[in-house]
């Protein structure tokens, strides 16, 4: 920890901006900033673990041979093998995972697991429940323990294990991710669909390892989901664990996937479509969802921070200099330009095109406060607004006579400075093509 907070210092010495001083200060928020993008849990998660599949999955010997025919289908066997794994992988009846603390579990996993545990109850419908001693119900508990090497969970229910090794698993994303297995998902990256969205460098894949990659057949219920609590990072079983073996079509993404920070929307979404969570909800209840939006299971819909409202239908302008743009062009500016802007300032901007154009952004001007973007911070959400959880980060001079375009008719950028050092801002000019 202490040579990551030294290279930390140096990081934000270096990134500095000289217009006013330098930080004296290196703020607990700004090591938690850098830690936050180290991509920690996917590489615990595909560091291998026995008797598991792709790192971090653990399945019987009936599950391996099942998985391994998901591997190889063909269109001549599909409906056959669906029906296999459907009897071989599981989910939890009465949409109830019941889990049981092994004994040796230390409390800081206990804590970090119930963490994990409190954000599916809040956005699916799925129970959990805690086996406690006496627990006499007839499903059987998957057993949480810490006895185990490696960060792994088995595949569907009832029953089974979830390990949590002690001061290697201590990660929220690690505990997403691990019950997500347990809920029955497999990984993001063996989907079907994969190829119109990533490309495996077989190259760069760590000897021995390819059979970690190969597709899955299963029904696709979402979206791909680049940033999704299921997806690993671009270096996933790395030969040398920095070359690259997940490459994104879109670049800008390759560093946002594997973060795994929190569930997606579209892992809401696809949770939720899995355990039946929208029974009673109006059939067009996703075509009603704007801006990004997914149904929620409350039959309204999950939206992104930006968007308020039963059907995310409302720009949510919480602040003064936070706005709205629906002309097909015009300027946005920092608050005060080309003056220094304020400091404790936070500003959302949405611009929004007719449908089937694309929003076009040109940087005639941009000055912000470097320090690797935890003090002061611009950031931008400019492809498909549903899978778009961690924007792009700018600070210093780096959009200054860049161009971007946005994937969709939408584009969300925002604005955060703190309480020290005011620089000049930005100018974006922007218009619909």
């Amino acid at each position: 920890m202490k040579v990551l907070l030294i290279l930390l210092l140096l990081v934000g010495s270096a990134l500095a901006g000289t217009d006013q001083g330098e930080r004296d200060e290196f703020t607990g928020e700004a090591v938690d900033f850098f830690l936050g993008k180290d991509k920690m849990a996917a590489k615990l998660e595909m560091t291998p673990s026995a008797n598991c599949v792709e790192g971090d999955m653990e399945m019987t010997e009936e599950q391996k041979e099942v998985y391994n025919m998901m591997r190889e289908v063909t269109a001549k066997n599909r409906a056959r093998v669906r029906r296999a794994a459907t009897t071989a992988f599981r989910l939890w009846p009465d949409k109830t995972l019941v889990y049981k603390f092994d004994s040796q579990l230390s409390k800081t996993m206990k804590t970090k697991f119930e963490e994990a545990v409190a954000l599916y109850r809040e956005t699916t419908c799925i129970k959990f429940v805690e086996a406690k001693d006496g627990y006499s119900g007839d499903v059987r508990p998957i057993n949480i323990k810490g006895t185990g090497n490696g960060c792994y969970s088995t595949v569907g229910g009832p029953g089974g294990n979830l390990n949590l090794q002690e001061s290697r698993c201590d990660h929220l994303g690690v505990c997403l991710h691990e019950i997500g297995h347990a809920l029955g998902v497999y990984h993001e990256q063996t989907r079907s669909d994969r190829g119109d969205h990533v490309t495996i460098n077989e190259k760069n894949i760590r000897k021995g390892y390819g059979n970690n990659f190969k597709m899955v057949d299963r029904p696709l219920l979402a979206p791909y989901d680049l940033q999704s609590i299921m997806h690993y990072s671009c270096d996933a079983f790395s030969k040398d664990g920095r070359s690259e073996t997940i490459v994104p079509q879109d670049s800008s993404v390759k560093e946002k996937m594997g973060l795994q920070r929190r569930l997606s929307r579209l892992d809401i979404y696809k949770f939720n479509l899995m355990y039946g969570c929208y029974e009673g909800c109006p059939e067009d209840l996703k075509d009603k969802c704007q801006h990004g939006g997914v149904p929620s299971k409350e039959c309204t819909c999950v939206c992104p921070e930006e968007y308020k409202g039963p059907y995310c239908e409302i720009f949510n302008a919480e602040t003064a200099c936070s706005a709205l743009f629906t002309d097909t062009s015009g300027v946005i500016q920092s608050p005060g330009y080309p003056a220094r802007y304020p400091s404790n300032t936070e500003c959302v901007y949405a611009i929004e095109c007719p449908v089937g154009m694309t929003v076009h952004l040109d940087f005639t001007d941009f000055d912000v406060e470097g320090y690797g973007c935890f003090y002061d911070i611009f950031e931008t959400k400019t492809g498909d607004i549903i899978d778009e959880i961690y924007p792009d980060e700018y600070c210093d001079r780096e959009l200054k006579g860049v161009a971007k375009h946005s994937k969709t008719n939408l584009a969300l950028m925002k604005f955060k400075s703190d309480y020290m050092f005011n620089y000049k801002g930005f100018q974006v000019e922007y218009r619909c093509e």
